[in-house]
């Protein structure tokens, strides 16, 4: 496992150990992983792992390295909004150069509207500039509990198919994180349905479904969930895996996954 896929999907309540142990093992800290071409440090900053980003600049972690988009650690946490990373890594001496769509990013995570329609009016290309580091700001944005983001990226042209977090498009951010408001203005703006991200092999209405049960305050936004699983069935969402005809399987999943209250609007659609 590299350091990388170690800090993506494998970092448990031991990890800094772990990482500290393989750095002192002789891991190389700048080794390069995946068609972004990240280093562990772009990863432990978008994961916002700001230990993991201390232990690596010890072991000689390049503070400027770039990624294939040509983006920074620095870069990674200040487009998210991870201030205490992004001020760990300026103290380190990081770069702090942005270019315009990374400077749009950074008003339109933080509420500046204002600020990111005024660069939009001067730089119209960069809510949608095709290059997939920076495209992903409507999905990282769709999870938040502020529609108004959301908004303005769809009316911008933002791409309704980049990838954020786990390979999710938008939808698939907003059906986890239970933001039925931000579904709707993505169903309505035709965000697709039946995406399956490579990650966990899931669709939209999957991640609601897994959400009901395993995100942060589930159990105390049932209401969300319902609505979100209701909403998607209502556009037209599938409950087939693709290669899977019968779609048993995939059901099966679905329902092994949900919370009881979702549990029953599942059942009443395969029914």
């Amino acid at each position: 496992m590299t350091l990388c896929e170690l800090l993506d999907f494998h970092y448990g309540a031991d990890g800094d150990e772990v990482l500290r142990q393989r750095l002192d093992e002789g891991a190389d800290p700048n080794l390069r992983l995946g068609q972004n071409a990240e280093t562990p440090l772009h990863v432990a900053t978008r994961r916002r792992r700001a230990t993991a980003v201390d232990i690596l600049l010890a072991h000689g972690a390049d503070i400027d390295a770039q990624t294939a988009g040509g983006k920074t650690a620095y870069a990674h946490a200040v487009r998210r909004g991870f201030d205490e990373v992004a001020a760990l890594l300026e103290k380190r001496g990081a770069s702090t150069d942005l270019n315009e769509a990374d400077r749009f990013a950074v008003a339109i995570v933080n509420g500046h509207l204002d600020d990111a329609r005024t660069i939009l009016k001067a730089h119209p290309g960069v809510a949608r500039t095709a290059n997939p580091e920076e495209d992903r700001l409507l999905a990282d944005v769709a999870g938040r509990n502020d529609p108004r983001p959301v908004e303005l990226l769809i009316e911008a042209g933002a791409d309704l198919t980049a990838r954020g977090l786990d390979s999710g498009t938008a939808l698939h951010q907003a059906a986890w994180f239970g933001q039925p408001g931000n579904a709707r203005l993505l169903i309505d703006a035709r965000a697709p349905l039946d995406v399956f991200e490579d990650v966990h092999q899931s669709s939209p209405i999957h991640w609601a479904v897994h959400g009901s049960r395993f995100s942060g305050g589930a159990e105390e936004r049932q209401d969300a969930y319902v609505e979100l699983v209701e909403m998607l069935l209502a556009a037209g969402s599938s409950l087939h895996y693709p290669g899977d005809p019968d779609g048993d399987a995939y059901r099966e999943r679905l329902l092994e996954d949900a919370s009881p209250q979702v549990r029953e609007v599942l059942q009443r659609a395969i029914s």
